[in-house]
């Protein structure tokens, strides 16, 4: 498996690699805060003090970045879980920089520069790595030229790392002097070799990239600002400002993408929005009101008390469906249910004897969108025990896994073939397909159906035990 491959899974299980990043980054900083303040600035080459000083300032805007990402509920995208380890490895790489501007030159801490120095160079592999992953993230990179970029990157990565590892038994790009003093070797140009690669696939990617020009000029900012300093300060590693320089970049690029995630949010709550208010419009289309209304009409004059109370419940029922518009968070599920029994206790007067309805509720503490379930069960009375000739029964179900908590609506109607292209006929798929949207944002839910002609069907609505956290979420 793919280095790349497994980071994304590690990733996924372990929600805590996020906040360890940003106390790793913390940590760097005030590690880097203390060294500097036992070495002082005042005997110390102003070139070094200033690329010092940088690395200090670049360290805590690291942390604060990575303190931000923490607190984004979208943070587990991988478009986010890349940036943040993007981050992380700038962090890390800027504390070794400080480290060896502090250590450099003191014989006594001769071995101290050395590892310093080859975890610097492993920090730039694994920057490398994921420098080349949000630009193929940003870029949109697929098919074809996407796998091979990506199998190049990594099949490079190990190498790379390898090399770089080495210098601490044989000084291959670099070695550290009997005074404690770094100095490059003959073969340094190919620990840029990583970079290089990168650098080319990435111009690649840049010019066949789908996204618009405006994205690309953006992902290109987080390359040119260091290109440019390493083109500036060329033959110089006394005056070392790429990563700071790589980090100017990095905050332009988290400044848009605060400001399209606001965009996103702003036109996900109009998505969500229009999404409620089409699906309470499904819930009180005109013939189930003119079908309501004249059960009860029939009512009047056989049962009035039935009569009267069906017109309570039926009033409650469209309440309920209105008061969903200012509904912004999940509800409930015993909310969600009381208001299902008043739909079906509307339909049970239409239908009848062939309408019958079973219970199964073995868990409740659970939220979910309101009226989610809604569409599930009026399918299951419409187009399935309604379509049978002799009617049939729906069942409602809730359940708690180890993982999820689940709600189950089956019916022993006449059932469907799935694989079917679905008819054009003027019924809620809109609906269904916009709760199934509601669920998945605001509850990280899905819904799976099974059915099979002349067999019934089962709807499945599963609730990650995760998602229930998600409860202001837009709706």
């Amino acid at each position: 498996m793919a280095i790349s491959t497994r980071i994304n899974h590690l990733w996924r299980r372990y929600k805590w690699i996020l906040p360890m990043s940003f106390l790793l980054s913390l940590l760097f900083f005030i590690a880097a805060v203390v060294m500097c303040r036992l070495r002082g600035f005042f005997d110390m080459d102003p070139r070094f003090a200033f690329s010092l000083g940088a690395d200090m300032i670049s360290l805590s805007v690291c942390a604060v970045l990575l303190y931000s990402l923490g607190q984004d509920k979208n943070s587990s995208s991988e478009y986010m879980r890349t940036f943040a380890l993007l981050i992380f490895s700038v962090s890390a790489e800027l504390f070794c920089n400080a480290a060896w501007i502090i250590a450099d030159g003191i014989k006594e801490l001769r071995i101290w520069n050395l590892i310093i120095c080859v975890l610097s160079f492993a920090a730039a592999t694994f920057l490398i790595l994921f420098f080349w992953r949000y630009l193929a993230a940003a870029l949109k990179l697929g098919g074809r030229l996407g796998r091979a970029a990506n199998m190049i990157m990594n099949i490079l990565f190990f190498p790379s790392l390898i090399m770089c590892l080495v210098n601490f038994f044989y000084p291959l790009y670099f070695g550290v002097g009997a005074d404690g003093s770094y100095y490059r070797e003959t073969l340094f140009p190919l620990s840029q070799m990583y970079f290089a690669a990168g650098m080319m696939i990435a111009l690649i990617g840049f010019f066949v990239s789908k996204v618009p020009v405006k994205e690309r000029l953006i992902a290109a900012s987080f390359v040119l600002i260091p290109a440019a300093n390493q083109f500036i300060t060329l033959g110089s590693f006394e005056l070392s400002t790429e990563y700071p320089a790589m980090l100017i970049s990095i905050v332009l690029v988290f400044g848009v993408l605060v400001v399209n995630r606001e965009k996103e949010l702003i036109e996900k709550e109009k998505e969500l929005y229009e999404a409620k208010v089409s699906v309470m419009v499904s819930q009180i289309q005109p013939h189930f009101m003119y079908n309501a209304l004249t059960s009860i009409a029939m009512m009047c004059s056989i049962d009035p008390d039935t009569a009267q109370e069906a017109t309570v419940t039926f009033a409650k029922y469209l309440r309920g469906n209105m008061d969903s518009l200012k509904q912004t968070a999940p509800v409930p599920f015993e909310q969600e249910l009381e208001h299902l029994k008043k739909y079906l206790y509307i339909e049970k007067l239409r239908f009848g004897d062939m309408l019958n309805i079973e219970y199964d509720i073995q868990a409740t503490d659970f939220k979910l969108p309101l009226l989610s379930i809604q569409p599930l069960v009026e399918n299951a009375v419409k187009h399935g025990v309604g379509m049978a000739e002799d009617g049939g029964t729906v069942k409602i179900s809730a359940r708690e896994t180890d993982n999820a908590f689940e709600v189950i609506i089956s019916d022993d109607g006449v059932g469907f073939d799935t694989s079917a292209q679905k008819p054009r006929d003027g019924r809620s798929h809109v609906g269904m397909e916009n709760t199934k949207r509601r669920i998945a944002e605001m509850c990280s839910g899905e819904i799976i159906i099974e059915s099979a002609v002349g067999k019934g069907t089962v709807a499945k609505v599963i609730l990650p035990k995760e998602g229930q956290h998600n409860e202001d979420t837009l709706s």
